[in-house]
């Protein structure tokens, strides 16, 4: 136990760090070890430990999904099934018929749509912490203490924000306040962009793209404010529906594209938190064609005159 909120499995270049309440974090693990983690390590020592320390970082991992559009749906139902420690969900908009046309159950119309997934949670996983929360206002809380009603009090791991055509600046700040890795996943009209995994710590973080952004458009801040203003997460497009005459249900490449959006970032969000692999996004955006299915991979960097950089260790 390294201090009151970190417990660090393993030493050296294997070591893992678990951020939590420390106390709580050492029973959770002893309960994992008694499940028969200290069995298997005797058996087969470095293949068990690993398989143990694994377990250990998704049964204490929490993560956010602030939206839930279908691709953010179908992503809690895979991370329910991973499963996650706690999983939290955020969207208060009423699941109406466009919803249940999406893929959304009939039998959900007039809940929230976090209620909606929810219950679709726990039925893949009956024992999953699954909690849903009200949508918060965009600023971050001055001191910890001051972080308004409706936050967990435990870190989240990731914070996945879902938005349509751009993320307010200010809602990325706010989330990064709060969480250790933000994943921003914008849906334009015939494109989503996944990332990049944002971190204050090792970049790039949200000052980085701030940074980036104006140096090519002094309005750029603004600008992307006034998008997501605009655009807000229930706001649907009718691309496909008018073009490919599929009005009242989902198209199928609408279809398609949601369950490659849920799936690479149930990916992305496995690789880091079993801390085994690079994420793609840590370092890159992903870009899906919803109509064609096509991939691209943009690099996005720490910006050389971030606070982030300073915090960053070098190479040696």
């Amino acid at each position: 136990m390294l201090d009151a909120r970190t417990v660090q499995l393993g030493a050296g270049a294997q070591a893992a760090r678990i951020i939590g309440p420390a106390q709580q974090t050492l029973k959770r693990l002893g309960e994992a070890r008694t499940a028969g983690g200290i069995v298997e390590a005797a058996a087969a020592p470095g293949t068990a430990e690993q398989g143990l320390r694994v377990r250990a970082r998704r049964q204490l991992a929490a993560v956010l999904i602030d939206g839930l559009p279908r691709p953010g749906a179908l992503l809690a139902e895979q991370l329910a099934r991973l499963p996650l420690g706690l999983l939290l969900l955020r969207d208060d908009h009423p699941v109406d018929r466009e919803d249940v046309a999406d893929g959304y159950p009939a039998a959900a119309v007039g809940q929230t749509r976090a209620g909606a997934v929810r219950r679709s949670c726990l039925r893949q996983n009956p024992e999953m912490t699954v909690i849903t929360c009200s949508v918060l206002p965009p600023q971050p809380p001055a001191t910890p203490e001051a972080a308004a009603p409706g936050l967990p009090q435990e870190p989240v791991d990731i914070h996945v924000i879902f938005a349509a055509r751009a993320v307010d600046p200010a809602r990325l700040f706010a989330a990064a306040a709060r969480a250790r890795l933000v994943l921003p996943v914008v849906h334009h009209l015939e494109e989503w962009q996944i990332g990049p995994l944002l971190s204050r710590e090792r970049g790039p973080c949200p000052q980085c793209l701030e940074l980036h952004g104006t140096a090519s458009d002094p309005h750029w801040t603004a600008a992307q404010a006034a998008l997501a203003e605009e655009a807000p997460i229930e706001e649907r497009s009718s691309f496909f529906e008018e073009d490919l005459g599929f009005a009242g249900h989902a198209a199928p490449a609408q279809e398609s594209a949601a369950a490659v959006v849920a799936s690479l970032l149930a990916r992305e969000i496995q690789l880091v938190i079993d801390g085994q692999f690079m994420p793609q996004t840590a370092a890159r955006k992903i870009g899906l064609g919803a109509a064609t299915g096509w991939l691209s991979l943009e690099p996005v960097t720490a910006h050389p005159e971030c606070e982030c950089r300073l915090r960053t260790p070098g190479p040696g």
